[in-house]
C-alpha cells in the first residue's frame, strides 16, 4: 500500500506511447511500468522532463494490435492510406479515412490500462515511497496511449493532484473521455478534422483520424483546448501523426496558445 504523506510538492511525469508498428503488431503485453527512457519519443521526453522537472519520469506502452483501432486490419489501413493520399477535398466527416468507432478494441486498451495503473502504484510504492497524495501527476500520451491512460487514471486519479495532460494525436478520441476539469490544463495536439475550415483529407492524420477528445468541450475557459498542426509543418496521412514530424510541438512559445510547462 502506498504511503501517502501530506505537504509534498513533487511531480511524477507519465509517458504513454502508442502503436509500435506492424512488425510488432502482436508482441505480448505485460502492462509494465519503467523509469527507463524509450526511443519512441525521439528525445521529446528529454525536453519535457527539463521543463517539468519531475521527481520521476515513468514510461508505459499503450501499444496494442491494429485490430483494436478504428482500422481493424492492416488491409483496411492500407486502403485508407492509398485513398487519402489522393483526396484533395475537404470533408468534416473524414471521407476516405477509417472513422467508424471500434468500441470493443478501445475497451481492450482501456482495461489493460487499469492493470498498468495498478502496476504503476506498485512501482511507486517500491521505488518512490515518499511520493504523496498532494504530489502532482503530469501525463503525455500519444495515439493508442490515450485509451491506455484513461484506464490508468481509474486507478491513480484520486491519489494525485492532476497537473497537465498533453494528448498527442489520440486514437479514437471520441470513444471515451474524462472530467478534464480535474486537471490544471488539458492540451490536445493534432489534425483539425471536424473543424469548419478543416484541412483537405490529403493533409489529415490518417493513422488516427482526429476529433476533439470526448468532454473537451466542457473544459473551463483558460484550462486548455485543441491545438492544430500548422500549415508550415509536414502534414499528411502519416506525417500529421508520427512523432518524428512533431517538431512544431516545441515551436509553441511562452504566451502562445497551447504552450506547456509545469
Amino acid at each position: 500500500m502506498l504511503c501517502w504523506f501530506q505537504g509534498h510538492s513533487q511531480r511524477v511525469m507519465l509517458f504513454a506511447n502508442g502503436y509500435l508498428g506492424p512488425d510488432k503488431d502482436k508482441i505480448p503485453r505485460n502492462n509494465g511500468v519503467t523509469m527507463k527512457p524509450q526511443g519512441y519519443w525521439y528525445s521529446y521526453d528529454d525536453t519535457l522532463v527539463k521543463r517539468f522537472h519531475p521527481t520521476a519520469a515513468l514510461y508505459v506502452s499503450g501499444h496494442h494490435p491494429m485490430s483494436t483501432s478504428m482500422h481493424r486490419s492492416k488491409a483496411r489501413f492500407g486502403a485508407s492510406w492509398l485513398i487519402s493520399k489522393c483526396l484533395w477535398v475537404r470533408s468534416k466527416k473524414g471521407f476516405g479515412l477509417n472513422t467508424r468507432p471500434n468500441p470493443e478494441g478501445f475497451n481492450i486498451r482501456f482495461e489493460n490500462g487499469k492493470i498498468c495503473g495498478q502496476n504503476m502504484l506498485k512501482l511507486l510504492n517500491d521505488s518512490l515511497p515518499n511520493i504523496g497524495r498532494n504530489d502532482t501527476l503530469d501525463i503525455v500520451c500519444h495515439s493508442m496511449g490515450y485509451a491506455y491512460v484513461l484506464g490508468i487514471l481509474t486507478q491513480v486519479d484520486t491519489l494525485f493532484h492532476l497537473g497537465k495532460i498533453l494528448i498527442l494525436s489520440p486514437e479514437s478520441p471520441r470513444q471515451m473521455g474524462y472530467d478534464w476539469n480535474r486537471f490544471e490544463e488539458v492540451w490536445q495536439y493534432g489534425s483539425n478534422l471536424g473543424e469548419k475550415k478543416a484541412d483537405l483529407i490529403v493533409f489529415q492524420d490518417g493513422i488516427a483520424p482526429q476529433a476533439a477528445v470526448k468532454n473537451l468541450d466542457q473544459l473551463l475557459p483558460g484550462k486548455g483546448g485543441r491545438v492544430f498542426v500548422p500549415k508550415s509543418a509536414p502534414r499528411g496521412t502519416v506525417w500529421s501523426h508520427h512523432l518524428s514530424k512533431f517538431d512544431w510541438f516545441f515551436d509553441i512559445r511562452p504566451g502562445d496558445y497551447g504552450y506547456f510547462t509545469r
